[in-house]
């Protein structure tokens, strides 16, 4: 059949709007025409199938007066058929709204009878409006809309109820590639498993905040966990929002995890935290979820000593990996402090790599100087390799504006152009502001339903000419100025919280004030200005906030306000109600603000709890402000009226001065109370004074004061430290050691909580702690009396390291088996306290840095350090961390670990170092200075450059230890780098102090065997002996550590005095005996001798080349470029 479509004529032209009723499709070929009609019936397929209002029977339901009077199919009337009546061709606007209000009778949404009656509007040519649509692709586009958002526009429009606008805040418009960057971000944390940061800027109101939130979805859907806080200008502490945010981890791990997760993760936290666990709980409340059954629920004594950053790092690494990163948000940060930025960097700056962190933070633009702290945190990230980016949010196009206007009025876009150009106008595409207007439209009645045309409507000329406030702040304030004086007063109440304030809070805020009502908050949630969640109720955006806070009219009027509910809140928290002592002290202090000085022993009181509550936390800000605050509120009379709550404040306030370095303020306080305290708190007081002074670099008036503190005990301390009196103590300790079987650790008298040893044991400790800074008679003197009080009245876990110390100073002494005895006695004895995890990290120290060599294999030595320096951060034991650190770093190269784990290592142990770099006189960054130099120059980072420079960096303290370490590194740098001369010349002039420790030992074993590449002369043979001598006296005790060692020597001594045969075994027994003990590094050192050898004494035998090749794989195993480099040109050559 002909087909006219397929041959048009000049009168029968596509563009003719009168043709078949078709609107214009300027430009379309005939299959392009079909596949768009074809598309606009998939649409309307789509669009009305399984919609409930477009049946017939929903009809019914929504007007059946309606549905009764207009008959648009066949219906049956009296039991007679009555055909449908087919109209003419409309031509007349009126009968197209007729048509349109039919529509809407029927029940069919707004939106589908308006496009129906714009479809047929186009049949009027230059007559219709300007709302009626310009091509098919127009309806095909709103049909796909109201597809895809059916919940918008496909509704049933109300017939008598006056319907409110409902904007969903929600949604984000306009930010589509700002969305993508930031899912691109968090998609590469999945792929690499390496912490990120990135900060979102821009100004209030830009939507940073529902930026972040658009993507929580997708973390959720990834398996990954999200958690975040708010800051606002009133948070007295923004740590504690920090860890809110980690506490919201635990119950997200039961929800996401399965079984198997959940229970290795449990292992793993009671495996890594130990005994501390339950003061992780006290950290982390809701890390009690994932305790399990057997582990205590009661803190330990050394409840509070947790250090905080080391504390959540390792807790991230725990529970965060690449399939379940951790998205940490904080929003407003240019209201955080330095300590937060600080635990932020810790945290993320894993140099361990262990835990998967995309940081977002978000802050105003225009708050946030060059100087910030959140600068400086961002340079610190880059600068520890922590990769970093930023967003800048701007306003919105105007495009996003119609889609959020078009929404929000629940009509397509093509009737909202104008509306939203004027509202683009006002706002510069801020999100913010463009909503409050919007809303401000309708509030003023410049925009409203209309119940006849059941749609919302507006005269776009009359809103031109209406003049609104040209700022966000004042709609706010206009829209708070019209609620009811009850809302106004619930909005007042919740911001004397910040930005929020729990369910708990606010219900007992309620039961207590007349003008606070619950249900004013659900109001104020309808409304826009809150938003309300399981915790409890929060301002929708800083602006409400801040407009909130302006209703009061002075400060004396908001201090009243705080000081009303201080007084609830404190009744509540009298009688257990509540135990959030922190909140209910910050509503006190600041309804007392105004106050230079009132006298109150309850606010004392109160301040004195929430100070050590959070010192318990590690919350050194909000513990010194409290602390402050209680001091303000004591009496004047206090030390007579209350002396008992006067020692605690003073005691507390001492304390939180010390950990915020105000160390005068301390001291201070400390003297004050020393002449009103009794025996347990003069005790404490004056142990506190010790530590206080140590860290401030007074170490002979810290140890002066002990040794006052000793006397007074009724312990007699020598007044010299002499050789003579030294030799005497050792001597007399020694014996009693010996005549109390100290190897019988189990039937030692221990000392009981309240026995008079405890104090005299302790202070004993601290002296030990200090004198090895000083002088090493004075350690030994320390130490043995410690030793000597504990066998007399009772041990203690301090006496632990005082025994270990013992230990070691018999090492120095030639007593191998002695000290051995004696230092596993020790770490026996920490056994017996259930308290004595922070006397591990000491004990550990001596121990397995010292002692074990003669016993132990490096390689466990070096585990067991680790440990201790993991047992030292999670203290908050910098010192003891840093010890062992460097411990396990010097024994790393004795057990051959990886170069490159070792500077690894080194790096983590200087974020450690960094963060106390004047920790007792700079000496820790002495040491890790040393030995990351040595790392730097084995791995061939940097060249070796012959004698190390530098002075002790504390003159009139041990001097002898340090330029001995400096000799160490000096050998070892010299000999791994073929630099024999300077290896050699570290052999002269040892210290016979120094002659049992394993440095010692190493330095002579490299002098010897540098001596043979040197020459061949009468004294390097005597060395060389001498070494020999001593490897073999040390593998009786160790064969693992020396036997290897001493193999190669004599295979060198039997090879250079020309013995073939017995050096060629030799040196294969040394070689399997370096393989046996994990000495690759020493495996590759006997491979190259012995092809030296072989190179030397034959010139046609090829075995060398073998061993040159062993040697090299060695060699590239434990990373050391200069000896690599070596032996390729020996293979070359």
């Amino acid at each position: 059949a002909d087909d006219s479509r397929t041959s048009p004529t000049a009168d029968d032209s596509r563009t003719s709007t009168t043709d078949a009723g078709h609107p214009p499709t300027t430009g379309m070929s005939n299959e392009e025409f079909d596949e768009v009609l074809a598309k606009l019936g998939d649409l309307l397929y789509k669009l009305y199938s399984g919609n409930p209002n477009l049946c017939a029977t929903a009809a019914k339901e929504v007007n059946p007066i309606a549905f009764q009077r207009l008959n648009v199919d066949d219906d049956v009337v009296g039991g007679h058929h009555r055909q449908k009546r087919r109209s003419t061709a409309v031509t007349m606007l009126g009968q197209f709204g007729e048509r349109h209000a039919q529509l809407k009778d029927l029940g069919v949404p707004d939106v589908t009878a308006c496009l129906v009656r714009d479809l047929l509007e186009v049949s009027l040519g230059d007559f219709r409006p300007d709302t009626s649509v310009a091509s098919i692709e127009e309806v095909c586009e709103e049909l796909q809309l109201m597809h895809e958002k059916s919940g918008i526009f496909m509704f049933a429009s109300p017939i008598v109820e006056q319907p409110r606008l409902e904007i969903d805040t929600t949604v984000l418009y306009g930010r589509e590639d700002e969305m993508s960057r930031l899912l691109s971000v968090h998609d590469r944390l999945r792929d690499t498993g390496e912490s990120e940061a990135i900060l979102i800027d821009g100004y209030s109101g830009c939507g940073k905040t529902s930026l972040v939130i658009s993507v929580i979805p997708h973390v959720v859907k990834a398996g990954g966990y999200f958690i975040g806080q708010k800051l606002d200008q009133f948070s007295s502490s923004p740590i504690a929002l920090v860890l809110n945010a980690f506490d919201m981890l635990p119950p997200l791990v039961l929800e996401k995890c399965n079984q198997h997760e959940v229970e290795s993760i449990k292992r793993d936290l009671g495996c890594i935290f130990g005994d501390q666990l339950a003061s992780l709980v006290r950290l982390l409340p809701n890390a009690a979820l994932l305790r399990t059954s057997t582990q205590s629920s009661t803190p330990s004594q050394l409840d509070g000593k947790l250090r905080i950053d080391y504390t959540l790092q390792l807790f991230a690494r725990i529970i965060s990996s690449r399939q379940r990163p951790i998205v940490l948000h904080l929003d407003d940060i240019q209201h955080t402090d330095q300590y937060s930025l600080d635990l932020l960097q810790h945290i993320l700056c894993d140099i361990k790599g262990c835990s998967s962190i995309l940081f977002v933070g978000s802050f105003r633009s225009n708050e946030l100087g060059d100087e910030h702290p959140v600068n400086g945190f961002m340079r610190k990230l880059d600068r520890n390799g922590t990769l970093t980016s930023n967003i800048h949010l701007g306003g919105i196009k105007l495009e996003s504006i119609n889609a959020l206007v078009s929404n929000s009025l629940r009509l397509v876009p093509r009737y909202c152009k104008d509306l939203s150009r004027e509202i683009y106008r006002r706002t510069d595409g801020n999100p913010l502001f463009a909503i409050e207007t919007l809303r401000s439209f309708v509030g003023t009645g410049l925009i409203e339903y209309r119940l006849r045309q059941r749609r919302w409507c507006w005269d776009i000329d009359q809103i031109g000419d209406v003049k609104l406030s040209d700022n966000v702040s004042d709609l706010i304030t206009l829209k708070i100025a019209a609620l009811s004086d009850k809302n106004r007063q619930a909005l007042k109440t919740l911001s004397c919280f910040g930005s929020s304030a729990n369910h708990d809070i606010l219900n007992t805020l309620s039961m207590e004030l007349e003008n606070l009502q619950l249900g004013c908050f659900d109001e104020l949630v309808n409304s826009g200005l809150l938003n309300k969640n399981d915790a409890g109720y929060n301002f929708s955006h800083d602006k409400v906030l801040e407009a909130a806070v302006s209703l009061f009219p002075t400060e004396f009027e908001r201090a009243d306000c705080h000081r009303d509910i201080g007084r609830i809140l404190l009744d509540a928290f009298d009688t257990g109600v509540l135990e959030c002592v922190g909140i209910v002290a910050d509503q006190c202090n600041l309804g007392l603000a105004s106050e230079a000085h009132v006298a109150c022993t309850n606010m004392a009181r109160l301040n004195e709890k929430a100070a050590a509550s959070a010192l318990k936390k590690a919350n050194r800000k909000s513990a010194l402000h409290y602390s402050s605050n209680a001091m303000r509120h004591l009496p004047e009379n206090c030390w007579q009226s209350e002396r008992d709550l006067s020692i605690r404040v003073y005691l507390t306030h001492a304390k939180s001065a010390a950990i915020n370095g105000v160390m005068d303020e301390a001291k201070d306080a400390i003297d004050k109370l020393l002449p009103y305290a009794n025996a347990i708190d003069k005790m404490a007081a004056l142990s506190l004074k010790g530590s206080i002074l140590a860290s401030s670099r007074q170490i002979q008036e810290a140890l002066a004061t002990i040794v006052g503190v000793l006397s007074d005990l009724g312990e007699t301390i020598p007044q010299t430290f002499d050789d003579e009196t030294l030799e005497l103590l050792f001597a007399q300790t020694l014996q009693s050691i010996r005549e109390n079987s100290i190897s019988e650790v189990r039937k030692f008298k221990l000392a009981s909580p309240n026995d008079e040893a405890v104090p005299i044991i302790r202070f004993y400790d601290m002296a030990v702690h200090l004198s090895h800074l000083l002088h090493t008679n004075m350690l030994d003197i320390f130490a043995c009396k410690s030793v000597m009080a504990s066998m007399k009245v009772g041990w203690t876990k301090c006496s632990c390291f005082s025994l270990a110390v013992f230990g070691s100073r018999a090492l120095v002494r030639g007593l191998v088996d002695e000290s051995l005895t004696i230092g596993f006695s020790a770490l026996k004895l920490m056994e017996r306290f259930s308290d004595a995890d922070d006397q591990k990290t000491f004990v550990y120290g001596v121990y397995y840095g010292t002692i074990a060599n003669f016993n132990t294999p490096f390689q466990l030595c070096c585990e067991r350090l680790n440990h201790g320096k993991e047992i030292g951060l999670l203290h908050g034991d910098n010192l003891g961390a840093i010890w062992n650190g460097n411990y396990f770093l010097h024994k790393g190269l004795l057990a051959a670990i990886e170069l490159s784990k070792l500077q690894k290592e080194c790096k983590y142990q200087e974020s450690i170092v960094e963060g106390d770099r004047d920790q007792y006189f700079g000496m820790t960054v002495a040491y890790t200075d040393l030995i990351k130099n040595t790392l730097d120059i084995l791995t061939g980072d940097e060249p070796f450059s012959g004698p190390i420079d530098g002075d002790w960096p504390c003159p009139g303290t041990n001097v002898i230890r340090y330029e001995f370490i400096k000799k160490y590194h000096h050998s070892v740098r010299a000999f791994w780098t073929r630099n024999f001369i300077q290896c050699f010349d570290q052999t002269r002039f040892l210290e016979d102090m120094y002659k049992n420790l394993p440095n010692t030992m190493m330095i002579q074993f490299y002098g010897a065997l540098a001596g043979y590449c040197l020459s061949e002369n009468e004294t390097e043979n005597r060395l060389i002996d001498v070494a020999i001598a001593v490897m073999r006296e040390k593998e009786t005790n160790c064969a693992h550590n020396f036997h290897n060692k001493r193999l190669l020597l004599e295979a060198e001594k039997l090879s250079h005095e020309g013995k073939i045969e017995e050096a060629e075994a030799a040196y294969l027994s040394a070689i399997e005996a370096s393989r046996k003990a994990r000495f690759v590094h020493e495996e590759g050192l006997v491979c190259e001798l012995a092809a030296a050898h072989y190179l030397r004494n034959y010139t046609e035998d090829v075995r060398h080349r073998g061993l040159l090749q062993q040697a090299l794989e060695c060699y590239k195993t434990w990373g050391c470029k200069p000896r690599v480099e070596h032996v390729v040109k020996m293979i070359d050559n």
